[in-house]
Parts: C-alpha cells; sequence; structure tokens
C-alpha cells in the first residue's frame, strides 16, 4: 500500500540524506562485490565502512539488490529508494508514520484515504501491524512510502544468483539444470553444452555443440567446449584452432581466461611450450586474485607449461599455489592430476617416501571419487616402486592400473604398463629373455608417449644384445619424444652418455645431456635400476670430478666398495665397514669368483670340496651361496642379486665396486711404486688354514709371483738406490725364507750401498733360515 508524506524541508532533507548514503554504500558494497565475486554481497556489508550506520534490514536489502547487479558488466545502481523493516518504520490506524533516518527518527502525518484506513486497522488488528516498507522519491518531488501489509519477511529475500555467477564458481549442476529448456540465445545454448561437458554428459554436450555451431554467432563458450573435447581426444591441433576460434569470438572475460589456458595447453602438446609461457605469464597478471576458481585453473595450467620447459621450481611454485586455491574453495578432486605431478617431482629431487606418500592419498582419493585418474596413479605409483628395484610392488600397482581401466573403458595407459610388467618379470626371473623380447615386440602404440615407451625397451634390448649404435638411435627417439612419464626420458640420458663414451668420445662432452638432466630435473633414484650396465660411466666420471656431488653420490650408491683381503688372513670390508660371512666356504666361494670370474655350478664345487661327488655337497654350496648373497644383498638396491646366475655361470654383481689384494698381486704392476704397494699389502700366504687344491695352488702361484715383484723391483732400484734394492729383495726373502737368491742380492745390494755390516746381516739371515729348515 502506497501512503504520500507530507513533509517539511527539514524532514525533506533528513529524507534525502538517508537516500544518499544508502546510495553511497550500495554502489561501494558493488565495487567490492566485483572484485570479490565468490563473496557474497551479505558477508562483504558487514565489513564495509558506512554500512553499519543503516538499520540491519536496510544493510540486507543492499545486498540483496548488490548480489542481483554484481555480475552486470558496467553501470551502478541509482537507489531511488531505501527499504526500512517494521523496526525502522511504524505506522498507526491513524496514519501517521515514524520511521529512521541519519538525522534521527521523524514522525509524518500521510494523506490517508477510507480504504487505507481500513487497510492499516485490518493489518494492526491481524499481524500487528505493518512489515516495513520502501521509502521512494517520486518524479513529482513527494516522498511516499510503500507499505508490506502482508506476511512476507520484513527484508526481501536475497535473489538467487545468476547463471553468470554459478558459473564463475563452478556450480555446473545447477546451471544445467537451470537452463535445461530455457529459450535459446547464442549465450545460453554456450553456457549449458559448457555445463553439460563439465557434468560429464560428453555426447549431449558435444551434439550441443556442434548444433549452436549453425547460429551466426556463437557464443564464444561454444568454441571453448569444442576445444576441451578435442583434449579429451588428444587431438592438439584442432584444441589450438578451437580455442583461437573463440578468442576471436569477442567473449567474456571469464570464458576468454579458459580459452587462454586451452590454448596454451595445446601449444604444450604440440611441443610449442615456449609460446605458450608469455600467454601464462599474461594471464596470471591479468585474472585477480578474487577470482578463485578461475585463477586456480590458470595456475594449473601455468604449471603444466612450466614442466613442459624443465622450470620445475615455477611449477612446484604455481602447483602448490594452485592446490591451496582448490583447497580453499573444497573441491579436492580438481587438485588430484597436481598431487600427481608433486608427487612425481618429489621422487626426481631424491624424497621418495613423501612421493609415494602423496601417491597413495591420490590414489585414495581416486577410488572415493570413482576418478578416471586412478589408473595413472597407479601407473606412476609402479614406476617409482620399478625404478627402485621393488617390482613386486610395483605389479601389484600394474594390476590395478588394468582393473581401473577396465572400469572406466579406457586402454591410454596400457603400453607403458604392459611394458613397466614385462620389465619387473624379467627382472624377477619370471621372464627370460627371449620372452621379454617378445613382450615388447607384441607392443602396438597408438600414442606419442606409447611410441617412446616402445623405443625405449627397443634400446634397452638392442644395448642388452650388445648393438650399441641401434641402441643410441633408439634412445635418441626417446629423449627426442613426448614421454608419458620422466624416467624414460632420465634413463635414455644415460645410456645414451654410455654409449657415447663407449664409442670414443670424450667422457665430459659424452655425459654433457645426462649432467644438464640430472642437475635440472633431478632422478637419481631413477638410476639405480640400470647401475649394472652403466656403473663404469659413473665411477668414471666421479673419479675425474665430472658431474659433482651427482656423480659421486651416483658412483657411491651404485657401486659400494668391497674390499676382501685374502693374503696372511680373511676379511672383508664394505664401504669401509666390516662385513661378516657366516659360513667358512661361503668365504672361500667369495675368493675363488674374485679370481676366477664367473663359474658353473660343477665347477665351483670342484673347487670348493676337491672334485667330491658326495650326495649332501650341492645342499653345501647351496648354504654357502646363500650366505654369501645374505652379507652382501642389504648393501644394494631391493631386488638386486649379489650373485647372479646367468647363462648357466654365478658371478659377483657388476654393482659391487671390487678391490682385493690378491688381485692387485695378479695385475702385477709396472711403476716401482705400484710394485713397493703392492709387496706392502702382501701380509703372508693366500688364505691361511684352506687346504682345498685350488687354494693350495693359488697360494703357489701368488707367492711366486710376490717373490718375481720383489725381485724385479730390486733390479730396477739396484744400479741408482742399491740401499732400497737392497729392501725390496729382502721382501722376497720374508716371503719365502729358503730363496737364496733373494738374500744373495739383498747383500750384493748392501755392498754395493757401502754397507758392508747390512750386507754380512743378510746372509747370517739366509743361513739361520736354512739352519732352521734342516733342523
Amino acid at each position: 500500500m502506497r501512503l504520500t508524506l507530507l513533509t517539511d524541508p527539514d524532514t525533506q532533507a533528513a529524507l534525502a540524506a538517508t537516500r544518499t548514503l544508502v546510495g553511497q554504500v550500495a554502489n561501494r558494497l558493488l565495487v567490492l562485490a566485483r572484485q570479490q565475486p565468490g563473496v557474497p554481497a551479505d558477508t562483504l556489508a558487514a565489513t564495509l565502512e558506512g554500512a553499519a550506520a543503516l538499520p540491519h534490514g536496510t544493510r540486507r536489502a543492499v545486498a540483496a539488490e548488490v548480489e542481483r547487479a554484481r555480475h552486470w558488466s558496467r553501470g551502478g545502481l541509482k537507489t531511488q529508494s531505501y527499504w526500512l523493516d517494521a523496526r525502522s518504520l511504524r505506522v498507526t490506524p491513524a496514519g501517521q508514520v515514524s520511521l529512521w533516518t541519519v538525522r534521527g527518527r521523524v514522525t509524518l502525518p500521510t494523506r490517508l484515504g477510507n480504504y487505507q484506513r481500513h487497510l492499516l486497522a485490518q493489518a494492526a488488528q491481524t499481524q500487528g501491524g505493518a512489515r516495513g516498507g520502501q521509502v521512494t522519491l517520486s518524479r513529482a518531488g513527494e516522498w511516499y512510502v510503500r507499505l508490506n501489509l502482508g506476511r512476507a519477511p520484513a527484508a526481501p529475500e536475497p535473489a538467487p544468483p545468476s547463471t553468470d555467477l554459478l558459473e564463475r564458481q563452478g556450480h555446473f549442476e545447477r546451471v544445467e539444470r537451470r537452463l535445461r529448456g530455457a529459450r535459446p540465445t547464442p549465450r545460453t545454448q554456450g553456457q549449458w553444452a559448457l555445463a553439460l561437458l563439465q557434468t560429464g554428459q560428453t555426447d549431449r554436450a558435444e551434439l550441443q555443440l556442434l548444433t549452436a555451431l549453425g547460429h551466426p554467432t556463437p557464443d564464444a563458450r561454444i568454441y571453448l567446449g569444442l576445444s576441451l573435447l578435442a583434449g579429451t581426444r588428444r587431438d592438439p591441433q584442432a584444441r589450438l584452432a578451437q580455442a583461437e576460434r573463440g578468442l576471436a569470438a569477442r567473449p567474456d572475460e571469464f570464458t576468454r581466461w579458459w580459452l587462454r589456458c586451452s590454448q596454451a595447453r595445446a601449444l604444450v602438446e604440440l611441443g610449442r611450450a615456449g609460446a605458450a609461457q608469455p600467454i601464462m605469464a599474461a594471464l596470471l597478471r591479468e585474472v585477480p586474485p578474487s577470482e578463485l576458481r578461475s585463477r586456480a585453473r590458470a595456475l594449473y595450467f601455468a604449471q603444466g607449461v612450466s614442466a613442459a620447459l624443465d622450470d620445475f621450481a615455477a611449477q612446484d611454485r604455481q602447483a602448490r599455489e594452485a592446490l591451496r586455491l582448490f583447497d580453499l574453495l573444497g573441491i579436492g578432486s580438481e587438485g588430484l592430476s597436481l598431487r600427481l605431478d608433486l608427487a612425481y617431482r618429489l621422487y626426481f629431487r631424491g624424497r621418495a617416501d613423501e612421493a609415494l606418500t602423496m601417491t597413495a592419498e591420490v590414489i585414495a582419493m581416486t577410488a572415493r571419487l570413482d576418478d578416471p585418474r586412478a589408473g595413472v596413479a597407479h601407473l606412476i605409483c609402479a614406476e617409482m616402486h620399478l625404478l627402485g628395484e621393488q617390482f613386486e610392488q610395483a605389479l601389484s600397482h600394474l594390476e590395478q592400473v588394468h582393473t581401473a581401466q577396465q572400469r572406466h573403458a579406457s586402454d591410454r595407459l596400457d603400453v607403458p604398463a604392459r611394458a613397466f610388467s614385462a620389465e619387473c618379470l624379467w627382472r624377477l626371473g619370471r621372464l627370460d629373455w627371449a620372452d621379454f623380447e617378445r613382450r615388447i615386440e607384441a607392443l602396438h602404440p597408438t600414442q606419442d608417449f606409447d611410441h617412446v615407451t616402445r623405443a625405449f625397451y627397443t634400446g634397452l634390448l638392442a644395448f642388452e644384445a650388445g648393438q650399441l649404435e641401434a641402441a643410441r638411435a633408439a634412445f635418441e627417439q626417446v629423449v627426442a619424444g613426448v614421454a608419458l612419464l620422466d624416467g624414460f626420458r632420465l634413463r635414455a640420458s644415460a645410456f645414451l652418455a654410455y654409449g657415447r663414451w663407449a664409442a670414443g668420445e670424450d667422457l665430459d662432452s659424452a655425459s654433457a645431456d645426462l649432467r644438464r638432466a640430472l642437475e635440472h630435473v633431478g632422478g637419481e633414484l631413477a638410476l639405480t635400476i640400470d647401475a649394472g650396465r652403466l656403473a663404469p660411466l659413473y665411477a668414471a666420471c666421479a673419479e675425474r670430478g665430472i658431474g659433482g656431488r651427482s656423480a659421486e653420490r651416483l658412483a657411491r650408491h651404485l657401486r659400494p666398495t668391497l674390499n676382501v683381503q685374502t693374503l696372511g688372513g680373511f676379511a672383508v670390508t664394505l664401504n669401509g665397514q666390516p662385513l661378516h660371512i657366516r659360513l667358512t666356504k661361503a668365504r672361500e666361494l667369495l675368493a675363488y669368483l674374485l679370481l676366477h670370474g664367473p663359474a658353473s655350478r660343477d665347477t665351483l664345487m670342484t673347487a670348493l670340496w676337491n672334485g667330491e661327488a658326495r650326495r649332501e655337497l650341492g645342499s653345501y654350496f647351496k648354504q654357502a651361496l646363500h650366505a654369501l648373497r645374505a652379507a652382501l644383498r642389504p648393501h644394494l638396491p631391493a631386488g638386486a642379486d649379489p650373485v647372479p646366475h646367468v647363462g648357466g655361470l654365478y658371478r659377483l654383481s657388476e654393482r659391487l665396486n671390487v678391490q682385493c689384494d690378491a688381485l692387485a698381486l695378479m695385475e702385477r704392476p709396472q711403476s716401482a711404486d705400484q710394485i713397493l704397494t703392492t709387496l706392502d699389502r702382501y701380509a703372508g700366504p693366500f688364505l691361511p688354514g684352506t687346504d682345498t687344491e685350488w687354494a693350495s695352488q693359488q697360494r703357489e702361484t701368488l707367492e711366486a709371483q710376490a717373490q718375481s715383484l720383489a725381485m724385479t723391483l730390486g733390479a730396477q732400484l739396484q744400479a741408482t738406490k742399491p740401499g732400497q734394492a737392497a729392501r725390496a729383495y729382502l721382501h722376497g726373502a720374508r716371503i719365502n725364507p729358503l730363496f737364496e737368491s733373494a738374500w744373495q742380492a739383498a747383500a750384493a745390494a748392501y755392498e754395493q750401498a757401502g754397507q758392508p755390516y747390512l750386507a754380512r746381516h743378510a746372509r747370517e739371515g739366509y743361513a739361520r733360515a736354512l739352519r732352521q729348515e734342516l733342523g
């Protein structure tokens, strides 16, 4: 009901000042709401300066108006009127109006007709009077109040959020319901199609998108939907083309930001990450922090560009900020891919435990959400376990990859999953070489990263077969290709470095690409699995100081130093720490493999038990082999066999950097310093107390070698340093006190050095040894 107020100049001024204040608050609140679209206007009003001066009902009414207007492209609120609730506006049955103003409460008479007087009396009897009203200045300059006499709430309810707001906030289910059956316009068609696509209704979305293309001026969202659809179908060229058409269709800012993201992603998939980087940098500057969802999306795509450019510091920063925003928005599912990326980076930075924990969290989330990314999460976890040589765990995750793909009717990960399974089974000894080769040849790549996967294993097969040129060509294809998993590229770079070095290229040049990858990407953990094949490369880099700490850590980690003393006693250290080997025959087995190299089971049993043929010796051999493996296995990566059985022969693992005093003696050093060092290490007979035939023969051989070295060293020194020559001859005499030639040579050298008393002492030493021998 409308009541005209009878005002004087003072009350007119009070009403005008109140309307002005309400207008100022409304427009300041509108500016703030546009800056922070994700925050309700009612919440913003509670903190706005000046809003507290308004009555609660008036403030709520202003917030409702602002909520309606916040997504207008421009303009403000005119506020020709303002709302007062029942506390701020009271009307007597006689027509007297008492209302709140910024200058205090005023009471005004009204022009009241009989019917109006009847309605006021009825409202007073049935509901206690008016429920508030709208105070308005008419075009004629008169003030009036439009009373609410019904049972409606004191202030109008806030209007439902607009479709634009729902779209910005990611409520695509509500957008789809609201626009279902709505009058089609280019804009609503675009919004509905995008909502269908985002709610998983791909077929209906595609039909709507293609239908909307028939309009003379399709909304830019139509091109956005087609671009996103092309992305799901691995067609980056179409994705780029549709994104660029959308950008040319004069999109609003929300759609333009999303189109830029899709455009950048397409450029990355086309191998043009450098062109995508400035696009995303400009977009991050443009999207305000208040646009939480759009900014989170931009950060997500930006971190993908940074990863493609190997700028992992920027990727980490952008990914973590995007995750923070996704968590703030309460949409953890949006961050699943980001969490996988971060876990993968953590692994390549050497933080395997953190990486596996984060991946396990993603796997749990995908199971809870029934998300198709479960397959990717299990594949990444499988690769981490494979690279760590935890093959059983890897196979378990690979089974889950196949289960996830069947559940979601996909075969996208089939090729890498099958390749990983074949490698695990081969390394566990459940596939022989021929079966492993057949499984790799049976792979049928359909995507770019499938071809990279097959190329890597083709290179590995060629490397194992000694076909280094064929291996090099395959690994170069891996490095140049688009890999789903970085492990392939890093491992291929290591094999390429080894191949170039083996072909005669300078070590510094041959390993340059690998060192750059390790420095920039990380990934030392990913190289342990191939350590036995590439260990000489890492050791050479560490020895020459090439590759810095990375090379040193790889050499130290991948080839622990096993030092075995066999002369004058038996002792073993590993990386300087004493190592106990439980059984005597296990220690003798180690010594035999050290000095004689790979040997068959029959050869080893013949040597260790002097050719005896007792039935129980097979069991004894197994016990000795088990004891040797048990002592060495904890110091190698999980799954690595310290005494592998390959081609019918047992051998010590190439992962062990073996040093042995007997081996050094057998290598027959050439220089005087090398000979002297070797003789100093001769502490006594080979394996004293071991009476097997092979050990006795080896003992005699090593003793003769040591005597020969002593005589050789003495002969080298006698012409210029006769005193040192005499001491060298005495080395031979100590090895065999009955070695007359050594005693005589020492005496002659002392005579030449002008030390006759020492010469006499040497001759007496031989005579004493001879008397002791003869009794």
